[in-house]
């Protein structure tokens, strides 16, 4: 079963002032829509979407728990300050997935599409990794270059079932030569060498996190995002140490730092070509005083800041 479910979330926290909209915090701005209504203008939009599954985390073989997440999230993003006079936020809700994660991929890439099509920029909260598919099937007519923050290639073989681990697999097969795809953040430790050549057999691209955590531009990463048209930037937490981000499927004790992610993400957005952003497997049953939600919630804070300075297209 998937559904979609509108005004599950509650934001409310802090307030400063109910008046001084310089005082204002997300809770204050944010208002609830209906993507199955009547059309909308969301333009110089930021639309929040939750994707409440872990069925391919659980496909995958790892920790389940990332259903969870957009709720805690959202809890974080609550009360932090509003600095975007030029952005509107929107909350569209949840969809909620219960083992039919194809079904679920589908309904959210309809939902990702409607965003597009009323010129909204989606910001999708995981879930499971697994939430990459159903983005990418909503913008996938504007043949994104994709950039993918993470531990692990996830382009597992698909033949049996899809997961976690094969969103970027799937791509490839539908793709084709148009496949175009970059990792930052990729560990030995964290895929074995048959990975490392399907992503060369696929056309893909990767820096290492040794290399991310160095913090010099790297030519090659550069000049894939100058020749991209437009691109879709993917974000699984386990990309990060487990020292920021304990609270994952997969814990990386070698991963990147918040600081090495702001580096690169700073030259991606500051392109105007980013047309959509999804963030995955924070997992709130492993996570300790919220801080991977905290995490993640600062990256959505970081992703609002880039397009409110740079647009999106």
């Amino acid at each position: 079963m998937a559904k979609y479910i509108n005004n599950l979330f509650e934001w409310k926290g802090r307030v400063d002032s109910a008046d001084n909209r310089l005082a204002f915090r997300w809770h204050q701005v944010i208002s609830n829509i209906d993507l199955m209504e009547a059309d909308f203008d969301l333009k110089n939009t930021v639309v929040i979407i939750g994707f409440c599954c872990d069925e391919g985390v659980k496909r995958n073989k790892g920790r389940i728990g990332a259903k969870d997440a957009p709720k805690t999230i959202r809890n974080m993003l609550s009360s932090l300050p509003w600095h975007f006079d030029k952005l509107k936020i929107c909350d569209a809700g949840d969809i909620v997935v219960d083992e039919d994660l194809e079904k679920g991929q589908a309904l959210l890439g309809s939902l990702v599409k409607k965003i597009k099509d009323f010129g909204g920029f989606p910001v999708v909260l995981g879930g499971g990794h697994e939430v990459a598919y159903g983005t990418y099937k909503g913008i996938k007519e504007h043949s994104p270059a994709i950039i993918n923050f993470d531990a692990h290639f996830d382009n597992r073989p698909f033949e049996d079932t899809v997961s976690s681990g094969t969103m970027f697999a799937q791509i490839a097969a539908e793709t084709g030569s148009d496949y175009r795809y970059f990792c930052l953040g990729v560990q030995n430790y964290s895929n074995t060498k048959e990975l490392f050549k399907r992503n060369m057999e696929f056309g893909g691209k990767f820096l290492e996190a040794s290399h991310v955590k160095m913090r010099i531009m790297d030519s090659t990463f550069q000049s894939f995002v100058d020749k991209s048209d437009r691109l879709y930037v993917t974000v699984c937490m386990d990309v990060f140490s487990q020292a920021y981000a304990c609270g994952v499927s997969a814990p990386n004790p070698f991963g990147i730092c918040p600081d090495d992610f702001e580096f690169y993400a700073k030259e991606i957005f500051w392109s105007g070509k980013v047309t959509a952003f999804d963030i995955a497997e924070v997992n709130p049953a492993f996570d300790f005083d919220n801080q991977t939600s905290r995490l993640a919630a600062g990256i959505v804070f970081k992703v609002a800041e880039f397009i409110s300075n740079w647009g999106y297209k």
